[in-house]
């Protein structure tokens, strides 16, 4: 419990420095605890299906259809595929399962290197765009700020521009030259197919994505439907596997997730909330409008706030600044913080939790290195994304 120990000395601060009833302070730290909650049971369920389709090595369905022989044919692969499927997956995840990939497929470092930086971005602009493919748009989605199908509507077209500037400005600055891949093939174990391999990678991701349909027809909250697919699938394993094989099962899936970084997520919610309880996140909101008047800018200065400082807190800062009756559901606000606070991690290597294990598992990527060869690429993906925003809304083609 570390992780919420951590911050719980805000809501110590708020007992004992604010002129509140013991009543009161009773309600407001239940109801924040419950707020915040929904995050993390949504996030550990998320986490533990994507533990379980890996075990199956359900992603080796995709990345094994891989047939590029070029430099500028793989990019495009590589940089389509990560987008796509971080839209209905974590964007860590993605991002850990396609740099192994290209540890097997390229054998240049500095190329291999190249495409893992950019896997980094195109993973923070697919799970910009939905509700479930990065954890702060999740929490927006969660705390109401952005609902389903307006969230695709209004974000996907400026997710795919950031997608292709980063891209193109690559494919500009690439040669087509073929790829040398590693020598030797994979060993015979890796070939191995487990049983139910099929119907638990398509199950799980067919139900994570059915997650905000459930939402929407029944009322309950997002996490409920996340731990509903959960179960199903908990089930299906344990009719596939041996009831003695904890490799397959929800149960070992669970011992693999990291849950010190789901309570580290729960412990900054939670003393965020303590802010907003006094509030100070909306005296600072004032604060802020009054020296930036343009909301488009706020946003733009937050993804850049976000390069540096983990986004999670950020967001959950934003959500207690901006009140929801004066900027409802959907508003354009929303839609800026959104995208600029999922890419803007992009822009360095330290900015999202992605950049932080693609360094980790590329031990020849720094800091510098990353700044100069994927932080221009990033940056103009980035500032194409916030043009498509506001050509939307320009145009009056932003959905409410």
């Amino acid at each position: 419990m570390r992780p919420l120990q951590r911050w719980s000395w805000v809501w110590a601060l708020v007992g004992t420095g604010v002129d509140m009833s013991t009543e009161a302070f009773d309600v407001a730290i239940k109801e924040t605890l419950e707020d915040v909650s929904e995050v993390v049971f949504f996030l550990l369920g998320a986490l533990t299906i994507v533990e379980i389709m890996d075990a199956h090595k359900g992603f080796d369905i995709i990345t094994k259809s891989i047939k590029a022989t070029k430099q500028r044919e793989l990019l495009i692969t590589i940089g389509v595929l990560t987008f796509v499927l971080s839209s209905v997956l974590n964007n860590l995840t993605v991002v850990i399962v396609m740099v192994s990939l290209l540890q097997k497929v390229v054998k240049d470092d500095e190329f291999r290197m190249k495409l893992g930086g950019l896997v980094v971005v195109a993973s923070n602009a697919g799970g910009a765009w939905t509700p479930i493919g990065d954890i702060t748009t999740t929490m927006l989605y969660i705390g109401g700020q952005v609902t389903t199908v307006p969230l695709l509507a209004n974000l996907f077209v400026p997710s795919v521009l950031c997608l292709v500037g980063t891209l193109g400005y690559e494919l500009a600055m690439m040669g087509d030259k073929p790829f040398e891949r590693p020598a030797g093939a994979s060993a015979k174990e890796d070939d191995v197919q487990p049983n139910g391999q099929a119907i638990v990678f398509w199950g799980g991701l067919f139900g994570m994505v059915s997650v905000p349909v459930f939402t929407a027809y029944t009322q309950c909250p997002a996490w409920c439907g996340m731990m509903l697919v959960l179960g199903l699938l908990g089930l299906v394993t344990s009719l596939l596997h041996d009831p003695h094989d904890e490799h397959f099962s929800m149960k070992g899936a669970l011992t693999r997730v990291e849950v010190p970084d789901a309570l580290f997520f729960l412990g900054v919610l939670f003393a965020v909330g303590g802010l907003e309880r006094v509030g100070l996140l909306k005296e600072f909101a004032v604060a802020l409008t009054n020296v930036c008047p343009y909301e488009s800018l706020v946003a733009i200065l937050l993804g850049f706030a976000s390069a540096i400082v983990d986004n999670v807190p950020l967001v959950a800062a934003a959500q207690g600044m901006y009140d929801i009756a004066d900027h409802p559901a959907n508003a354009f606000l929303w839609n800026m913080i959104t995208y600029c606070a999922a890419t803007g991690g992009s822009l360095l290597v330290i900015g999202s939790a992605a950049g932080v294990a693609f360094m980790g598992m590329e031990k020849k990527v720094s800091f510098g290195w990353y700044v100069k060869s994927i932080g221009p690429a990033a940056l103009a993906g980035y500032f194409l994304g916030v043009s498509g925003i506001l050509g939307q809304q320009a145009l009056g083609l932003s959905v409410s």
